[in-house]
């Protein structure tokens, strides 16, 4: 029987089965090449703060190839709540390179920035166009992620690593689209048949949003 989850923690199956998803997509849509991805704990320690602000993470791409492929690479940023909202904005500095050693990037912004919109031009297809699936990245691979406090203090502080390695997972889920398709094409007017149905994708899933007292939920 496994432990007991810390917050935010992933089951150990469902890691696994996340890095098994990557590994699958990558060999379809992911024509980039990977280096490690550490984030020092005197790294975390600058960006949180005193306010213990959260961290996020941006996707770049690095200018020189390898191996005739883009190389990989991350940014982390310190982001402060907004107002009482959920909104979270970014500092500009510090900025720190995640590589096996993290970098201050803080006085070449310029450079941090044009990584990451050279990222965000593969993710739209736009650099190496006519590879498998560039058309499909941006649906797959995001531009950032914000972490939570809650993994990050417990990998830290709790177990008091040095460093934490970012690698990467793909969930697979089954999703819900709502469209306006007709079931009853022979009774579709030809009219009807070429125009193309909109769809609808505002369902929340269950896990994790369920209703734990309902009966069709036991």
């Amino acid at each position: 029987m496994e432990n007991k989850l810390k917050r935010d923690q992933l089951p150990a199956k469902k890691a696994k089965n996340w890095k098994k998803s990557f590994k699958e997509e990558a060999d379809k849509t992911f024509n980039l090449k990977l280096t490690p991805i550490v984030l020092q704990k005197e790294t975390y320690k600058s960006l949180i703060g005193e306010n213990e602000n959260r961290v996020r993470v941006y996707l770049g791409l690095d200018n020189k190839k390898e191996d005739g492929k883009y190389v990989l690479c991350a940014y982390a940023v310190s982001s402060f709540l907004l107002g009482s909202g959920d909104v979270y904005a970014d500092y500009e500095t510090p900025v720190y390179k995640l590589g096996k050693k993290n970098e201050d990037f803080s006085d070449n912004t310029t450079e941090v920035i044009e990584s990451i919109r050279l990222y965000r031009k593969w993710r739209a297809g736009e650099i190496d166009s006519d590879a498998d699936g560039a058309a499909f990245r941006q649906y797959i691979y995001p531009n950032a992620y914000l972490l939570t406090k809650y993994e990050l203090h417990e990998l830290f502080n709790a177990q008091n690593h040095k460093e934490i390695v970012l690698e990467f997972g793909v969930a697979k889920t089954m999703n819900i689209m709502l469209s306006s398709a007709s079931l009853s094409t022979e009774e579709s007017t030809e009219q009807e048949k070429a125009v193309e149905p909109e769809y609808y994708d505002e369902a929340q899933l269950c896990p994790p949003f369920c209703d734990e007292r309902s009966i069709y939920n036991s």
